[in-house]
């Protein structure tokens, strides 16, 4: 039987869920060809046969042996007569078109059965179109492993692919990191590592997974970052880094992660919030890579851990509120330059201090920790604000064959709580000259969205997709 390792029961006890839009003609050929791919990804990791089991006092967590079948994992059903994909294209498939009965496949919302499914999909036919949703049990996999079995469908859904190429049983095997760290030769650190923290009253929220509420002050935004304008701002920082004679550089994701932390904190601040201090955003950081030997790429179970990153409260929120513009070009003096520099250098730093020997210290901590331990959380404290990127996930680019075509959009519904940006998988440009680049979603009180949308970086780099 499949196990999860010490890592995997660190999860939010949720689910790791999207939908994905696809245009479409010939739907009844593809229900049945995903079927019949979904029956090979099972055939490929049966665990998701297997339900999470959680234990009456909620400290203990494992897999169920299998008790399901391929027809408790696939639910379709018929919107053609109330959704147009051509519509909610035109609109940029806002998150409110995602809202029908049954288009969230069942037991993936609270309050949760327990077990609780590993898996569950579910088809939608539209007019034009369906909408494919997607849920994986977050203490089974996170977002890469994610769009790894997200990959081995779209394999097994092409013409002729009885087996999926590249895939390999170490993708499953969890064996991987828990033999590594929990043999008796191996000494555990002797305080708390970096990476980890005692849980608190705010993790306990974080781990429960969203509480389902309906508000009238909650609005759901997505927003476009071109991938042209995030070169060039990270062109132009990596220049002034340089003629600092400093030898480090920074990503076009960490430029984003600076902007949208300013905006956040400009978002949220008012007359009496303090502008003064710090603060200090989470993130999660994937280690496949940087273990010796790494995991593979596509290992299945969770493999990242969170960092944090800490600017002064008065940069980040003079960032968000200031610059010039004029016409289409934007002019950022060498003040903002400077700033903007430092906030996403700290955020490399951050990134970069998640090296093989942090994140042994930690999986070996957490498999020394005793049954009486105080409850573990990842990451260092921080003040509340998580940025999490699924840009790497990869879904445009799969190719699920002829029948069933390639994905349109990647889409959460509108969400039932306040929720800081999420970047949904990168959109590559395409051949008709569609740019490429990074949508973001969030969702805020009403008052707080118009606030984002009005701070400079949203402003001035950002193009508002939809709002639900």
């Amino acid at each position: 039987m499949a196990t999860l390792s010490p890592l995997d029961k660190l999860m939010p006890r949720g689910y790791v869920r999207q939908m994905f839009c696809f245009p479409s003609t010939h739907a009844a050929d593809t229900i049945n060809t995903l079927r019949m791919g979904l029956k090979g990804v099972v055939n490929d990791v049966p665990y998701l046969l297997s339900g999470v089991l959680i234990s009456e006092d909620g400290k203990h967590i494992y897999l169920s042996s299998p008790y399901q079948t391929l027809e408790d994992l696939y639910y379709e059903q018929d919107l053609s007569d109330t959704l147009d994909y051509a519509v909610i294209e035109a609109q940029n498939f806002p998150p409110s078109a995602f809202t029908a009965p049954g288009i969230i496949p069942p037991h993936t919302q609270p309050p949760f059965p327990n077990p609780a499914p590993v898996f569950r999909a579910s088809v939608s036919l539209v007019k034009g179109g369906f909408i494919l949703c997607v849920a994986v049990h977050h203490c089974t996999t996170d977002i890469t492993g994610f769009g790894a079995l997200l990959k081995i469908w779209a394999s097994r859904c092409r013409t002729g692919a009885s087996v999926v190429a590249g895939f390999d049983q170490s993708w499953l095997d969890r064996g991987a990191l828990i033999e590594r760290h929990s043999t008796l030769d191996v000494t555990a650190p002797p305080s708390m590592p970096r990476l980890l923290h005692v849980r608190g009253p705010d993790d306990y929220a974080r781990l429960a997974g969203p509480t389902s509420f309906s508000s009238n002050d909650l609005r759901t935004g997505i927003y476009f970052f071109s991938q042209t304008k995030l070169q060039a701002f990270k062109h132009v920082v990596n220049e002034h880094i340089a003629s600092q004679g400093n030898a480090g550089w920074v990503s076009s994701g960490d430029i984003l992660t600076a902007l949208l932390w300013s905006a956040i904190l400009v978002a949220e601040s008012n007359t009496t919030t303090a502008q003064e201090g710090t603060n200090t955003i989470g993130f999660p950081v994937n280690f496949r890579s940087r273990l010796s030997p790494p995991l593979p790429s596509d290992y299945l179970g969770a493999a990242f851990v969170m960092a944090a990153a800490t600017a002064s409260r008065t940069d980040l929120i003079s960032l968000g509120t200031g610059a010039a513009s004029s016409g289409d070009h934007v002019l950022l003096d060498s003040t903002s330059i400077s700033k903007l520099a430092q906030i996403a250098s700290t955020i490399r730093a951050s990134l970069r201090s998640v090296d093989e020997q942090s994140v042994r210290d930690t999986l070996t901590y957490l498999y020394a920790a005793s049954s009486n331990h105080p409850p573990i959380t990842l990451g260092p404290r921080h003040d509340g604000i998580s940025i999490v990127s699924w840009a790497d996930q990869g879904v445009y680019e799969l190719d699920w064959g002829d029948t069933v075509g390639r994905c349109g959009a990647v889409r959460l519904p509108k969400l039932a709580n306040k929720r800081y940006p999420i970047v949904l998988p990168r959109i590559p440009s395409s051949s008709n000259g569609d740019e490429g680049g990074l949508e973001v979603i969030v969702s805020f009180d009403r008052q707080v969205l118009f606030k984002f949308e009005q701070s400079w970086p949203i402003k001035q780099f950002a193009t508002p997709r939809c709002r639900s």
